[in-house]
């Protein structure tokens, strides 16, 4: 069937084993609409997936069929044509008893045009399942960029994953706006939000921390405001702050200290996000943040947990 109203368009997400709560929250926050169980959204808004992390591609949809032959049909009725293209197709679930090559070819078969697999001008995608085949033009997809951040040379281990970063950066900030991480260690969130565009903005008290992620964005050709500074002091506004808060065995338990880092930056920008290995519900609540949500990010045997917090005002 041939979608005739407004642009409809398909995602798809990853799915990795207990990240469900995450790649939700990207996904939503980027399209509008929640990923079903084989990680595919429908949505009416069409977003560029370039920086997504766990969000893989966008597709605008152009027919969804029950069966290949419907499909084929549809194509050939309304004279489908491109150059240069190719047929890509993605099995939900993976596991689905369908020849992915065969279906591809078949699909092929009913556009007009020139095919070109290894190097296409347009790529069109089938995504299958049991029920349904939905076809689309494959419009943007993720740059991946997370795997080579993970690559930078300056890191520590309690470093924060880059694609841990990346959703992080996307759940609070988009190009153009200006986010504020005041405790950037090696620099893996301010790396994330340079290379979406938006306006970065890097403090630590660590002057070995501050060079370290210095290197890092020069590494990547990466351009964002980094300086010595300590949290509880930084100052200035901004469209959102994201931090991944100080801990480990070397570090201070000084309660006081994350209390007089969260009121700071309760100052600085309406809305924050704050990943920890803590339970922050009872200081953020009493600082007066508002918790709009809480992802826990699972890793083997610990649970880092992101709180997405505004600011109440008065």
């Amino acid at each position: 069937m041939a979608l005739q109203a407004k642009p409809i368009y398909l995602y798809l997400t990853a799915i990795p084993d207990r990240l469900t709560e995450l790649v939700a929250a990207e996904c939503t926050t980027l399209t509008g609409s929640v990923p079903n169980m084989h990680g595919i959204a429908i949505s009416e808004q069409c977003v560029d997936v370039r920086r997504g992390a766990y969000l893989k591609s966008c597709s605008e949809l152009l027919f969804e069929a029950s069966s290949l032959s419907e499909l084929c049909a549809d194509l050939r009725s309304v004279g489908l044509h491109a150059d240069e293209f190719r047929v890509s197709v993605v099995k939900k679930p993976r596991s689905l008893k369908v020849n992915s090559m065969e279906l591809a070819r078949d699909i092929g078969g009913a556009i007009g045009g020139r095919a070109n697999l290894s190097e296409p001008q347009v790529t069109f995608l089938a995504v299958v399942t049991a029920e349904q085949i939905w076809f689309g033009r494959c419009l943007s997809e993720s740059d991946n960029m997370w795997l080579a951040h993970d690559r930078r040379p300056y890191v520590t281990s309690s470093s924060l994953p880059s694609r841990l970063a990346r959703v992080l950066v996307n759940l609070m900030a988009g190009p153009g706006d200006r986010l504020l991480d005041p405790c950037c260690g090696t620099g893996t969130i301010v790396m994330s939000a340079a290379r979406s565009g938006i306006r970065a903005v890097g403090y630590d008290n660590n002057p070995r921390m501050v060079g370290a992620t210095t290197k890092n964005l020069q590494h990547f050709g990466l351009t964002a405001d980094v300086a010595l500074g300590d949290a509880r002091q930084v100052n200035g506004q901004f469209d959102a702050v994201a931090t991944d808060l100080p801990y480990g065995i070397n570090l201070s338990k000084d309660k006081s200290q994350d209390v007089e880092i969260l009121a700071n930056l309760r100052t600085c920008a309406p809305k924050a996000a704050f990943i920890d290995l803590r339970d922050l519900t009872h200081p953020l609540n009493d600082l007066g943040y508002q918790i709009e949500t809480v992802i826990p990010v699972p890793k083997l045997s610990i649970v880092r947990r992101i709180f997405i917090a505004s600011v109440i005002e008065g």
